[in-house]
């Protein structure tokens, strides 16, 4: 009997008996709006989730995120809950969002325009791509609107911090869609519309390419999102002149015979909540994405759902309503990361 009971303390593992670089290392494992309550159980624990050595563990997590609806009111994933933003002085407005980069997140506003050069005449931001660590750096990539597409980027590691002029895209193109970001940060893959195209812009080289790939049938609303090495697309599909279905491909097969091929459909009740059960006349969404996680929002009738590419499941969310439409259109598209502030405003308040 000693022996088994020798045997059972020795093979015990309490939490305090952990050293404490193996407790940060199991703490920053778990997200961050999950951290909250266990930093409210011991004043040992806040003590750990405020060190320095756990600030530099912690990376984003999928299932972490605020996909912003107004500055003050995001969808939250893990919860599958409308939650309140932490409070971010980026997020103040007027200063409106301008473009953002999904992971990890930056958010470019009206705001943080002082602080840059002017974009150049007659072009807008498509993209902000943050550097992989060690650099902090990040560029932001601008396009002018035409009939003859120029871009610019501007490198805010280059002490000269001005935009310097790229690449004019080779093909006639109405519409630039959403840009999606390699997975090395490499490239942005574009969507044209009018005519449909997948478009790929090389960061180094600043020069453009049509990727040689036939684009879904009857593409309505469609969003490009990148999730473990794999391009994604997302898009409404429209037959006898109204939106069937929303359909999910990925990019497969080598660079001169690559095709789109089908993963997912959105299961007939998710779309009947999403479009309203507005058959026949529902023809657009928002689409946000991070890690993986795609919010597609329904501002008009306030509907929300969520498709995890991880594992292929759609989600209905709660539905919104007494917000702003034209706001909530300004700020859907967003997702930021609630980073290590959300513990120290706990601590603030405590």
């Amino acid at each position: 009997m000693a022996s088994s009971s020798t045997t059972t303390d020795s093979g015990a593992c309490p939490w305090d008996a952990l050293p404490a670089h193996l407790q940060e290392r199991i703490l920053s494992l778990i997200p961050v709006t999950e951290l909250l309550p266990v930093a409210a159980s011991s004043r040992a624990i806040r003590r750990l989730l405020r060190s320095p050595a756990f600030h530099a563990l912690l990376t984003p997590h999928r299932l972490d995120a605020f996909f912003l609806l107004t500055p003050r009111l995001a969808v939250h994933p893990l919860s599958r809950r409308i939650r309140r933003t932490p409070p971010l002085a980026a997020l103040s407005p007027p200063s409106y969002p301008l473009v953002s980069s999904s992971s990890p997140s930056r958010l470019i506003t009206y705001a943080t325009l002082h602080f840059l050069p002017p974009i150049p005449d007659g072009s807008y931001l498509l993209s902000i791509v943050v550097q992989t660590p060690p650099t902090s750096s990040c560029i932001l990539v601008a396009v002018s609107t035409g009939a003859i597409v120029r871009s610019y980027t501007l490198d805010t590691a280059n002490p000269s911090r001005q935009w310097a002029s790229r690449g004019d895209l080779p093909v006639s193109i109405s519409l630039l869609g959403n840009a999606a970001v390699a997975g090395d940060c490499s490239q942005l893959f574009v969507l044209g519309r009018g005519p449909d195209a997948l478009l790929v812009f090389d960061l180094t080289m600043g020069t453009w390419e049509v990727m040689p790939v036939v684009m879904p049938q009857g593409l309505t609303t469609a969003h490009l999102f990148v999730h473990d090495g794999r391009l994604f697309l997302v898009g409404g599909v429209e037959r006898l002149g109204e939106v069937e279905q929303v359909v999910v491909w990925w990019l497969e097969g080598e660079k001169e015979a690559k095709l789109w091929r089908e993963v997912g459909v959105m299961p007939a009740e998710v779309f009947n909540e999403l479009v309203a059960g507005r058959h026949g006349s529902f023809w657009h969404f928002q689409a946000a994405d991070r890690l993986g996680i795609v919010c597609l929002y329904n501002a008009v009738d306030g509907r929300l759902v969520m498709f995890d590419a991880a594992d292929g499941v759609w989600t209905v969310l709660p539905r919104v309503s007494g917000l702003d439409a034209e706001e909530s259109v300004r700020w859907f598209g967003h997702v930021l990361d609630p980073g290590v502030e959300l513990l120290l405003e706990q601590h603030h308040q405590g």
